[in-house]
């Protein structure tokens, strides 16, 4: 299978949740489903683990978590995830559905996206009424969220922590490039990955010529990473619903010790009234941070990037 595109769009991403007593149980929907879903995004399923509360999805653009009354998807490249979204809130019904939340990433290339954020949002708003936030500068890093505003309480131990990297050092990146297939051991044992959150179930995919996409699953818990490693626009992304507090600051130290990106961004949601904590990582300069709470939860944003040394020499751009 060829590299998807990912540095074209680094992240996308819907939260669905069903109320409850209200639509079906998600899982029991059946993998013919879900491979309508993700088609509609313009993706495919490569493979899928399981266990007893979740069913998690390796995509061809990134990955799907079913559980029985929410799901998560996110999608990288020029995939069409708002299709995939709306397609969701009609199969459950706009009614039952208790929240939605739907995330966009500032794109390298956006004038290569078949949409905007803004018109997603349109969109979305006019099947689940909501809000549209912006959490960083315009022409900085950012992510824009739209979100449903039906009232919802999230549960207590309902976080998920995102780690966003760009530029990864080209030591890092040649990991990604040209993978051997593993040799008694899985990829992610090979590079450090399966340190970051150790214990889990690992279902991996290589890409030809370059590029890497994994799930991790263990008791209904998952982290997943999705790796563009080519220089021009090289990214990863990390994201888990694990119960991380107190720790977020050395996960993202592990994830940062794997990846060594130049830049990054962190993303948290946690349930309202959270004790905040602070992320500061070794060596690199906080640019943005930025807070809000909605949909029952306390969302955090941070940008971070290493500080500049010396002269660069420009990149050259194909024509």
């Amino acid at each position: 299978m060829q590299q998807p595109t990912f540095f074209e769009g680094p992240e996308k991403k819907i939260e669905l949740v069903v109320a409850p007593g209200g639509g079906p149980k998600l899982r029991s929907l059946g993998d013919e489903v879900w491979s309508r879903v993700v088609e509609l995004a313009r993706a495919q399923i490569l493979s899928v683990i399981r266990d007893a509360h979740c069913d998690a999805y390796l995509l061809s653009e990134s990955s799907l978590f079913v559980y029985d009354d929410h799901l998560t998807m996110i999608t990288c490249g020029r995939t069409r995830l708002v299709d995939a979204a709306l397609h969701l809130v009609e199969l459950v019904g706009a009614r039952h559905v208790a929240l939605l939340v739907y995330q966009r990433k500032n794109e390298h290339f956006p004038e290569q996206q078949p949409s905007t954020f803004y018109e997603d949002a349109e969109r979305l708003h006019a099947v689940v009424p909501g809000r549209a936030l912006r959490f960083g500068d315009e022409h900085d890093h950012h992510v824009h969220v739209f979100h449903g505003t039906r009232p919802y309480v999230a549960e207590p131990s309902d976080t998920t922590l995102e780690i966003l990297m760009h530029g990864l050092r080209p030591e890092a990146a040649a990991q990604f490039i040209g993978i051997e297939p593993p040799n008694g051991s899985t990829i992610a044992e090979r590079t450090g990955i399966s340190k970051i959150l150790p214990g889990f179930a690992i279902d991996e995919h290589a890409f030809t010529p370059a590029g890497y996409s994994m799930n991790a699953l263990r008791d209904g818990t998952y982290y997943t990473i999705h790796v563009t490693p080519e220089e021009l626009g090289s990214y990863v992304s990390f994201e888990t619903n694990a119960d991380v507090g107190g720790q977020v600051d050395a996960v993202v130290a592990r994830a940062l010790e794997v990846f060594r990106p130049t830049s990054f961004d962190v993303v948290t949601f946690a349930p309202m009234g959270t004790p905040e904590e602070e992320v500061r990582p070794e060596g690199f300069v906080v640019r943005d941070r930025v807070a809000a709470s909605f949909g029952g939860y306390d969302v955090a944003f941070w940008h971070f990037s290493a500080p500049r040394e010396g002269v660069r020499a420009p990149i050259e751009l194909a024509l």
